[in-house]
């Protein structure tokens, strides 16, 4: 099913963003969602804010908290999902 959705494509990458954001550090179902989700959509992410997310999730790690992107399996798919980004700006 093809959906219509009205605004710009800047518009849905920072919706992208904004959803990277809320989901990270989260313990939830949420996580493994939003990166699966962003992984499929990278066509309507700007390269800026693929740069962005990329350094979200990096500095996720420095921010000292005792598990900084959830439980492992959460973490799993935050590595999963920089690999992809990491892998698509190099290709670029």
């Amino acid at each position: 099913m093809q959906i219509k959705v009205n605004g710009k494509k800047e518009d849905l990458s920072a919706m992208l963003l904004s959803a990277e954001r809320y989901a990270l550090g989260r313990q939830t179902y949420i996580v493994q969602w939003t990166c699966e989700f962003i992984a499929n959509n990278l066509h309507l992410l700007s390269e800026k804010d693929k740069k962005v997310m990329i350094r979200d999730i990096k500095w996720q790690e420095d921010k000292g908290y005792d598990k900084p992107y959830g439980w492992d399996c959460d973490k799993e798919e935050w590595m999963k999902l920089l690999k992809i980004l990491e892998s698509d700006l190099k290709e670029r």
